[in-house]
């Protein structure tokens, strides 16, 4: 079993009196709840003899179209109300596919996994979904239930003129392997497409002193190094239950995890974020929610 928290961080952070008494007491409950019944290791090598999950997304040959991301939902029980209004949203304004970026359920049970994809299939978007593997989806027995209902952690898949790289995060790490791995990919990627890696905990939350992010930082620096080098457009990421946004060494690196939760600051409502590409630009614009 393995808990999932940023110990060494968090403990720094205590040292440094940047965390408050409820901090403390809120890592007393995820160290007694947060356990998961997969490891990294495990789920990767799961994970490659899995099938990419089937896609249906039309017009996107042209590198014109938009699609939105966003994170933790945290769906629980039969409440599906703040995925019915993204999926609403991606409906009306007629956006291609949409990225889940991890924590989509809460507590890692098989029926809110079901939840969650039958309230997608309903909105017709069964086949127009990328799924991020978050740390809440593991707890218990919760990759199992991903695995078999969402398909693999780690993947890549080209979409119009695009690349995304979706990476296995839940632990706080992204491990040797699956660097080796990301790094082949993004030396396969086409010099014409706008790479996105994708990913639950990210290697920076920008302008935020926190622990919520990748808990090694000398991996975490390695892989933005790799990220400029290879020209990667964007890493899209959660966790962090708010919305930033920096442009670091020519990669945009944005935590928008703006489906459910605690809010944080600086943006405490909820939101999504759309990508709309054309051609060869990208923009990216906050919708609250």
């Amino acid at each position: 079993m393995i808990v999932f928290i940023h110990l060494s961080i968090f403990m720094k952070s205590l040292r440094n009196r940047f965390v408050s008494l409820s901090a403390v007491l809120c890592v007393v409950v995820l160290l007694s709840a947060c356990v998961a019944k997969s490891g990294h290791d495990l789920r990767f090598r799961e994970s490659a003899s899995l099938n990419v999950p089937s896609f249906n997304i039309s017009g996107t040959e042209d590198g014109s179209f938009s699609f939105i991301f966003v994170g933790d939902v945290h769906l629980t029980g039969s409440n599906t109300y703040r995925l019915d209004t993204v999926l609403q949203a991606a409906q009306d304004h007629g956006d291609s596919f949409i990225v889940f970026l991890g924590d989509l359920i809460e507590k890692g049970a098989r029926s809110d996994f079901e939840t969650f994809k039958a309230t997608v299939s309903a909105h017709g978007f069964s086949e127009k979904v990328i799924y991020v593997l978050g740390n809440h989806d593991i707890f218990e027995d919760g990759w199992s239930s991903f695995r078999e209902l969402l398909g693999p952690s780690h993947y890549a898949i080209s979409v119009g003129n695009c690349k995304f790289i979706i990476l296995d995060s839940a632990d706080g790490i992204v491990g040797e392997k699956q660097k080796d791995w990301m790094e082949d990919q993004l030396k396969q990627s086409n010099s014409s497409q706008h790479t996105f890696v994708l990913s639950h905990y990210m290697p920076v939350v920008p302008g935020q002193r926190t622990y919520l992010k990748l808990a090694n930082e000398s991996e975490a620096v390695d892989l933005m190094k790799m990220m400029s080098r290879f020209g990667v457009e964007a890493w899209l990421g959660g966790h962090y239950h708010s919305y930033v946004k920096q442009r670091i060494d020519n990669v945009n690196y944005i935590v928008a995890g703006g489906g459910g939760g605690r809010r944080m600051e600086p943006v405490r409502d909820l939101f999504f974020v759309r990508a709309t590409l054309q051609s060869d630009t990208v923009k990216y614009e906050l919708n609250r929610f």
